[in-house]
């Protein structure tokens, strides 16, 4: 793919070789294939971005480490994918942040957005309950509102309870254990509000200044959360820093990043560049530029990678027949847990060559009798088809 994008950037340099601008962007594309993933974290002010960011940026994971993270990127700014905070699910909030692309490639092959439900631990007044409730309504938008289908997800993270999670130490967890060891009646009525915790009668000889840098790091929400946690088994620094992190929702958009943006990043790339070069023909018309345009469509037509992750959002977001094992099985032959033939096919990693043949060879046959059974309806038999050619992209590499 990256060699078919790189073929078509160059005709095109060719063709605006005396247009310094035209030129200037399409070389900017063409470095960028050579260059490292780049997501964009935006949205409106107030949802946390970089809190957001840094919580993303201090994951010590190689999917995360291998891409560029950029914290509200300007307009302009070459982006391979985007990360898009909302503080809420609305429908006239999305639809001024979604605007439909104006590429008709990039409207094809629209598989570079995840949202994010912000500051979650805020759902519904800062419950303890908060950050379920938000879990659900974003399972809900990503299912039945057409703004949000379009996505590879919708995520509800509270971004600071995630970024504390991720940097508090022992001693602030020896601070939290004395709190939780504090009779509850004793406690409750100082965990309403910020005031409240921050009150010079606060039970304990914890100062003022001590409690507002803990109430600032986690919120309240994360204190209280942090609190009925030790109380309930999280009896280390290690423990309650897994669980936070865990329920925060950052571990799941972590996920979703790694295996629908970073695991196809070259795929992502040549998308970029070749949305650029749209802009390009369409900015600037020129004779011969109907023969480029044809081309971008071939290539549309033929880019496997954008219809594989298309796929995987519908069956997550239940939008196709698919269920149980046979959605699991097709998320996961798509590339959904990773790219390599052995995670397609839930093998080793050091499978026997022959194994990983065989099990091709299975999936083939058996997702191909799907795609043609008839009383399937269209849609379902069209889901089957392209799973059908993943699996049979896996043959090839054995050709």
């Amino acid at each position: 793919m990256t060699e078919d994008v790189r073929g078509l950037l160059a005709d095109a340099f060719s063709l605006y070789r005396d247009s310094p601008r035209a030129a200037g962007l399409l070389r900017e594309a063409l470095e960028h294939l050579e260059q490292p993933l780049r997501v964009g974290i935006t949205g409106a002010a107030g949802t946390g971005k970089s809190t957001l960011a840094a919580a993303l940026g201090d994951w010590p994971t190689r999917a995360l480490r291998d891409l560029a993270l950029l914290d509200d990127p300007p307009p302009g700014t070459l982006t391979d994918a985007t990360v898009r905070l909302f503080r809420h699910l609305e429908p006239d909030e999305l639809a001024a942040a979604l605007p439909p692309a104006r590429s008709a490639f990039a409207r094809q092959t629209a598989v570079d957005t995840v949202l994010v439900l912000a500051r979650a631990d805020e759902t519904g007044a800062g419950r303890i309950d908060a950050l379920l409730t938000a879990k659900q309504l974003a399972r809900r938008a990503w299912r039945e509102d057409p703004l949000c289908s379009g996505s590879q997800g919708v995520i509800a993270v509270a971004g600071q309870l995630a970024y504390g999670a991720r940097a508090f130490d022992d001693d602030e967890f020896e601070l939290l254990a004395a709190f939780a060891a504090v009779p509850r009646e004793e406690l409750e009525r100082y965990l309403i509000s910020v005031d409240s915790f921050t009150d010079p009668a606060f039970p304990g000889p914890v100062s003022v200044d001590t409690r507002r840098s803990l109430v600032s790091r986690f919120g309240l929400f994360g204190v209280r959360l942090a609190l009925t946690l030790i109380r309930t088994g999280s009896d280390s620094q290690l423990k309650l820093s897994a669980e936070l992190v865990r329920r925060s929702g950052l571990g799941e958009l972590r996920d979703t990043i790694a295996g629908c943006f970073a695991a196809r990043a070259d795929a992502l790339k040549a998308r970029t560049a070749v949305v650029r070069l749209e802009t390009v023909l369409q900015a600037e018309p020129r004779p011969h530029g109907d023969r480029l345009a044809a081309r971008v469509e071939r290539f549309a037509a033929t880019a496997h990678d954008f219809r594989e992750l298309r796929l995987i959002a519908d069956i997550r977001g239940g939008r196709t027949a698919l269920s149980g094992d046979p959605a699991e099985e097709a998320v996961q032959l798509l590339g959904a847990q990773g790219t390599t033939p052995e995670e397609r096919l839930g093998l080793a990693p050091d499978a026997d060559p022959r194994e990983v043949y065989a099990a091709g060879i299975d999936a083939v046959r058996r997702w191909r009798h799907e795609a043609e059974r008839p009383d399937r309806p269209p849609a379902e038999r069209a889901a089957a088809h392209v799973v059908v050619r993943s699996a049979e992209g896996l043959l090839a590499l054995f050709a």
